[in-house]
């Protein structure tokens, strides 16, 4: 977990419980940016670059889930609210490989901001 871990405590269960339409989604953990593409089509969904991710971690109920957060609007930070983005991943193995690749990606790019 990274930054404010203790966010996603909260944030995942909030999301989980809007019961939003699951999709099947490719997440790609790139060297200095996260990309979200719909499996089926190959869609772009969403970009990341680590250091608008303000922090990442697993969900403590559920080992397979994980998520991070991201500054709605980063071009007013003093302002900004955050969005959580939840996944679930298809092995507890994977889940912990995700978020100790973007935690290593977001410390590795937080001084290029």
């Amino acid at each position: 977990l990274f930054q404010d871990e203790e966010v996603l405590a909260w944030a995942i269960p909030a999301v989980l419980e809007m019961q939003a339409a699951a999709r099947e989604v490719l997440f790609d953990v790139k060297e200095a940016e996260v990309v979200v593409q719909e499996k089926t089509s190959s869609k772009l969904l969403c970009r990341y670059p680590y250091p608008s991710i303000s922090c990442v971690g697993r969900c403590t109920d559920s080992s397979h889930l994980f998520a991070f957060c991201v500054a709605a609007s980063p071009e007013s930070p003093a302002r900004s609210t955050f969005d959580c983005l939840v996944f679930a991943s298809s092995s507890v193995q994977e889940c912990e490989e995700i978020v100790r690749r973007i935690a290593a990606g977001f410390k590795h790019t937080e001084w290029f901001v």
